[in-house]
């Protein structure tokens, strides 16, 4: 599967399919609403890493302030790939979030998936000493 297909089976999964895409980053979470596919057109773009010629995301979403943020990704195939997998599996186990935290020093990133707004009560434990 080519880079662009992957990127729109990854649109078409995040964007009106019950599944929301949430992106954590320090101490701010951002829930994705739009997903455009963009292609570098010549060298004025602002993605410095790519080629002319290929493509990139840019990303709407709305931080817990309610304030809009524009988001730009060069991400790889194999991560979309990765979140790809994670939305099935969390279609699979009833879930309606996939949460992305990136590691603030690295371009690591943790997946997660769950159900938004979900408390799951807490069992005490008790330690003898």
């Amino acid at each position: 599967m080519s880079k662009l297909e992957i990127m729109e089976k990854f649109m078409y999964t995040f964007v009106g399919n019950g599944l929301h895409l949430i992106i954590k980053e320090q101490d701010n979470s951002y829930l994705v609403h739009t997903i455009e596919i963009m292609q570098k057109v010549d060298e004025a773009c602002i993605v410095k890493e790519i080629p002319v010629g290929d493509y990139f995301l840019h990303m709407v979403a709305v931080d817990k302030n309610g304030q809009e943020a524009s988001i730009i990704c060069n991400w790889s195939p194999e991560l979309i790939q990765n979140l790809l997998e994670t939305s099935r599996m969390a279609k699979e186990a009833g879930c309606s979030s996939i949460i992305m935290f990136k590691e603030p020093t690295t371009n690591h990133w943790m997946i997660v998936f769950g159900k938004p707004n979900e408390h799951r009560n807490k069992t005490q434990v008790a330690y003898v000493i």
